[in-house]
């Protein structure tokens, strides 16, 4: 097994973590939070999957999906804190 194959294996159980941080907690900021670093570690598995075929549009939308997931949170975020004033 390689350096890549097992850093694929060990985001992917990080990934599961978190996935399941998303799930048990009930504090909204902290859902947040496991979202943001799932949506890190899954552009970390499409960069070292890149890496480990050669296949290089994978690193196109490793790059996609972060500017979407960046941008996505600090939507997000705004709406929790306009919606918490609101209350």
């Amino acid at each position: 097994m390689s350096f890549l194959e097992s850093m694929i294996i060990l985001l992917l159980i990080a990934s599961v973590i978190f996935s399941v941080a998303i799930l048990l907690t009930s504090n909204k900021w902290k859902r947040l939070l496991a979202f943001s670093l799932v949506s890190a570690k899954v552009i970390m598995l499409l960069v070292l999957y890149s890496l480990l075929t050669g296949a290089t549009f994978y690193l196109d939308i490793a790059l996609a999906y972060a500017l979407l997931g960046h941008i996505g949170i600090i939507v997000i975020a705004n709406y929790m804190l306009e919606w918490r004033d609101k209350e």
